[in-house]
């Protein structure tokens, strides 16, 4: 009783803040709708599915404020990205909670965008609305052919979402998609295959290692046709092999397979795991095919315009937010004391992966450690790197990332610069 009437409190105190923030001018309904939004994505980092009880009044909280804040005057830009995450937030209660006012709730959302659609209300925004609409006639109703006809408009209108909604056709076609299918940004649940219940590593620090991209997002092309997603797996699986033959290390990848896994499930599926570090593999791509080199990154904001763009371009299977964002929830990644960790695990890995492509030579560079915006890292609870493994459609980067002994000296560096970090931070 006494939870249910805090949590009560709590949403009527959600109300009334943002209100009463606005009224006296403490803060905007955009600045509001921003911090809605980080919310959100905190949320959704630590409970991807929304069925976990120890945040159910959390994500409730969070509907309320939300609802409060789409009546206000805020840009229809704003006010559109809100009613997205506003629909996803109560189909993930309907699902946890199966009460039918909250599939309501999510239909309500998103009846201005799907039902009065204007040339101000942007072709990714309509996707998601078009995908959320079919996920709802599934959750609600298993109804296969009404959702279907939504998720056809998502593929039409294109973009992440509508790469989703082509694979949930498929999955509706096969009739592998059913009553229950995660939301917006969240591809089906896939188990990975573990590999580490060996008794003799039950004490052994556990790390995360993610291949970019996968699936229908491919990344970054090479000229002659590589694709960024098969590369990270590759180098992924070796990593693996090394850090758990080689130093003893139990080690999980967030993709076994060539399989889209959204960034917010990539992290969860990292703090679940309660690693120790974090690492995201990809390789970079430049608009005239002449950069190279080497990029090692660490989760922060940044005003270099190169790292933003890249980052954007890492970002982009994820929707509804945007860089600024960031800025909401660094604060969590300083004062949980995890970021100058994470700014040694990626000097650590930049600088064994130099020591090695020298070794390795053939003229190859690395472009330095730097910091940027990137949301596969957003709401990791340990110190977490992103490494751009040189340039796939540079043409000397691009011909030796083809190779299997490239590759194999790109996981080597990484193996040995994740133990030379875990040696100096915690003596394993």
């Amino acid at each position: 009783m006494f939870q249910s009437s805090r949590y009560l409190l709590a949403t009527v105190l959600a109300v009334l803040c943002s209100a009463v923030c606005m009224e006296r001018g403490w803060g905007t309904p955009s600045s509001l709708g921003a911090r809605f939004r980080s919310e959100y994505i905190r949320l959704r980092n630590v409970d991807p599915s929304g069925r976990d009880a120890m945040y159910r009044k959390e994500w409730e909280v969070l509907a309320t404020g939300i609802r409060s804040i789409l009546t206000s005057n805020i840009s229809e830009n704003d006010k559109s990205r809100l009613r997205i995450i506003s629909a996803d937030t109560h189909l993930r209660l309907f699902r946890a909670t199966r009460q039918r006012a909250y599939l309501t709730a999510a239909t309500d959302s998103l009846v201005p965008l799907v039902a009065r659609r204007t040339n101000e209300t942007s072709p990714e925004i309509l996707s998601e609305a078009f995908l959320l609409m079919g996920d709802i006639q599934i959750s609600g109703a298993g109804i296969g052919e009404a959702a279907s006809s939504w998720y056809q408009k998502s593929v039409e209108a294109g973009g992440a979402a509508g790469r989703v909604a082509q694979q949930r056709l498929i999955g509706v076609s096969n009739g592998t998609f059913s009553r229950f299918i995660p939301s917006s940004d969240l591809e089906s649940p896939r188990l990975l295959r573990d590999s580490n219940s060996d008794p003799r590593r039950k004490n052994a620090p556990i790390l995360v290692i993610d291949p970019g991209h996968g699936g229908a997002d491919a990344g970054a092309l090479g000229l002659s046709g590589e694709q960024e997603k098969e590369i990270t797996l590759d180098v992924a699986r070796r990593v693996k092999t090394l850090l758990e033959k080689k130093y003893g290390y139990r080690v999980y990848l967030t993709r076994e397979h060539d399989l889209f896994v959204p960034l917010a499930r990539r992290t969860a599926f990292a703090n679940r795991k309660d690693a120790a570090s974090f690492i995201s593999l990809h390789v970079n791509a430049s608009a005239a095919h002449d950069a190279d080199g080497l990029e090692a990154y660490y989760l922060d904001n940044t005003n270099d315009e190169a790292s933003r763009k890249l980052a954007e371009r890492e970002n982009g299977i994820a929707h509804g937010e945007s860089l600024d964002d960031l800025s909401f929830m660094l604060s969590d990644l300083i004062q949980s004391g995890k970021l100058e960790d994470s700014i040694i695990l990626t000097r650590s890995i930049e600088g064994s992966l130099k020591k090695k492509i020298v070794k390795h030579g053939q003229g190859l560079r690395s472009l330095g450690v730097k910091k940027g915006p990137f949301f596969v890292l957003v709401g990791a609870h340990m110190p977490c790197s992103l490494i751009e493994m040189f340039f796939i459609d540079h043409p000397h980067d691009g011909q030796l990332l083809r190779q299997e002994q490239f590759r194999s000296a790109l996981a080597t560096g990484i193996a040995d610069g994740i133990r030379s970090f875990l040696e100096r931070t915690s003596g394993n």
